[in-house]
Order: structure tokens, then sequence, then C-alpha cells
């Protein structure tokens, strides 16, 4: 059985030091805060985000592989406010707050 590791470790990164990020996702430029990022059960590489501009909802799940140009803005303190860790949404977690 093979091991998988992560194809975006500056999620990884990002999360270990609580850095906010900005981004462009589906054409839109988004400011961010990654919570976690894993493998998802559709088999894609998945970040949890707590999404300070650009998008409605305040904590989707994103495709890892769709974000592009982010850029480390600063940092934050703590996780969203429906943050849970082990995230349910992946089946391995690379990452998490």
């Amino acid at each position: 059985m093979s091991k998988l590791t992560p194809n975006h470790p500056v999620f990884i990164d990002a999360i270990q030091k609580k850095q906010r990020l900005a981004c462009t996702y589906h054409g839109k430029p988004r400011i961010i805060e990654p919570q976690c990022y894993g493998i998802g059960k559709p088999g894609r590489e998945l970040v949890r985000v707590h999404q300070l501009q650009g998008g409605t909802q305040a904590e989707p799940l994103f495709f890892a592989s769709e974000i592009q140009s982010s850029q480390p803005i600063g940092t934050f303190t703590q996780a969203g406010p429906n943050y849970k860790r082990d995230d349910s949404a992946m089946t391995t977690i690379f990452a998490q707050l």
C-alpha cells in the first residue's frame, strides 16, 4: 500500500503558521484562513477554510488544486467559529488546527 502524500504543501505551512491567505478560487479573489487540509471522500485534496472575503459561505471546503495565486497576508489567532478537528469530510488529514 502506498503512503498518501500532499500535493500542495503550502496549505500545511499555512495551517502550521496560522497564515491568512489571499488567493483566487473559481475566478474570484478570496481572503481565507486554512483550517484543515487532506483527502476528501471523492479522493481529491480538500482545504477547509474560514472565508473572510470573496464568498458567501463562512467555512467552505475548497478543492486544493483549484486554489490559485495563494499569498500569505498576515496571521490569525484562532480557528473559525464552527471549526471542528478531524473534519468528517476528509478520509486522510495532512494538517489541521
